[in-house]
């Protein structure tokens, strides 16, 4: 049995009964005979009349018909009943022929048929991915973890469920235990579009659609313990396999006296602006022209070292890195810094200490953490942190 485009010829037939709209078919009365050709194929009789159908499969002579379908082959006769192959194309090809009433191949058929659809796989549950948990665990991923998270799912297959990673080793329960670090409520099929991919994770979580109490940071961590669930109904696909490289060449670049002047700086540990002549604006990092008087700055000054937080970002799902595709750690926070003798205009952007970030607020006093040694390289800073 010949199959293309994931069904056959037998698949169509078969299914149109169920595909059938007598209510569309009242005053007919026709007969349609089809003949394929090759492997797969075969012959078959339907016969419409006064909103009644019935196909059948002939081994020997169609017999009289309004008009007979002749196809080459099982593709051909798929391909346009799917319409993956253009009607026009496979009768000036010839792998097409319609003998008889064409007319009511063009206008009748279709308006008292469904079109037949390929079935898709058997629909996923949220209960078959979360049964399915402990077998895609992945323990080197895990190791020295202690964790435990619940779902809570509601609608329809949907379920309240425990996971718990200790050991080395992950056990799923059905229930909500109360010592667990975060809990996750959303819609059975929120949960079943994250994991099967056809939903966009940033855009569930900001829209509402996911709650979360409890550890943001053990909730964003959960997927990195897993692989990625495949319904077991997908088709498989060829493996792409790649080695991922970052192409880098040995060489130097020069940055311009301004740009040298910051990382000569940073070589000695000092954060370095220049000012405006003009309106006495201190620009970091420095600028060779003041934005707003459009006038050669070439006085510097060193500011802070240490500053209070302005405002921040606190990254919760971050974006992969284009050159690699990796995804950094998270949480992680970009925070806005008033350097001290700083003015006004100009707060400097640099990144907090991981693990200050439950205590980061808007007026945190903050100082720099350098490299253990220092080069005049944009890693000389490694991050603020918070001022006890």
């Amino acid at each position: 049995m010949s199959r293309y485009y994931g069904t056959t010829v037998d698949d169509i037939f078969d299914t149109m009964p169920e595909r059938f709209q007598p209510q569309e078919a009242k005053d007919v009365d026709v007969v349609v005979g089809y003949e394929c050709g090759g492997e797969g194929g075969g012959k078959w009789r339907l016969k419409v009349r006064e909103g009644a159908m019935a196909v059948e499969k002939v081994e020997g002579d169609l017999g009289p018909c309004t008009a007979t379908v002749f196809a080459a082959d099982a593709e051909t006769f798929i391909g346009v009943t799917l319409n993956k192959i253009a009607a026009l194309d496979a009768l000036t090809s010839g792998k097409l022929r319609i003998t008889g009433d064409a007319s009511l191949l063009m206008n009748l058929l279709p308006r008292i048929f469904k079109p037949y659809r390929v079935p898709g796989p058997a629909p996923v549950t949220a209960r078959d991915i979360v049964a399915g948990m402990a077998d895609r665990f992945r323990p080197d991923k895990a190791a020295g973890v202690s964790l435990k998270f619940a779902y809570d799912l509601t609608g329809e297959g949907g379920g309240r469920f425990t996971v718990a990673i200790a050991d080395g080793r992950c056990r799923v329960t059905e229930g909500l235990e109360k010592d667990a670090a975060v809990k996750m409520t959303m819609e059975a099929s929120t949960f079943v579009g994250l994991m099967t991919g056809t939903m966009d994770a940033t855009a569930a979580f900001t829209s509402g659609k996911v709650r979360i109490d409890g550890d943001m940071g053990a909730a964003a961590a959960t997927g990195r313990y897993f692989d990625r669930y495949v319904p077991p109904d997908a088709p498989r696909v060829e493996e792409l396999l790649s080695l991922k490289k970052v192409t880098s060449i040995d060489q130097r670049f020069a940055t311009g006296p301004v740009m040298g002047k910051w990382f000569a700086g940073l070589r000695e540990r000092k954060l370095l602006a220049n000012v405006c002549p003009v309106c006495r604006r201190t620009m970091i990092h420095p600028r060779e022209v003041c934005a707003s008087c459009h006038v050669r700055a070439g006085e510097y000054v060193e500011l802070g070292p240490e500053g209070y937080v302005t405002n921040y970002d606190l990254v919760y799902y971050a974006s992969p890195d284009p050159l690699t595709g990796a995804v950094r750690d998270t949480p992680y926070a970009c925070a806005w810094i008033m350097l001290d003798g700083a003015s006004p205009e100009e707060a400097f952007a640099f990144e907090i200490k991981k693990e200050d970030l439950p205590r980061l607020k808007i007026g945190s006093r903050v100082r720099p953490v350098w490299a253990e040694k220092t080069v005049g390289s944009f890693r000389d800073l490694l991050y603020f942190e918070i001022i006890d």
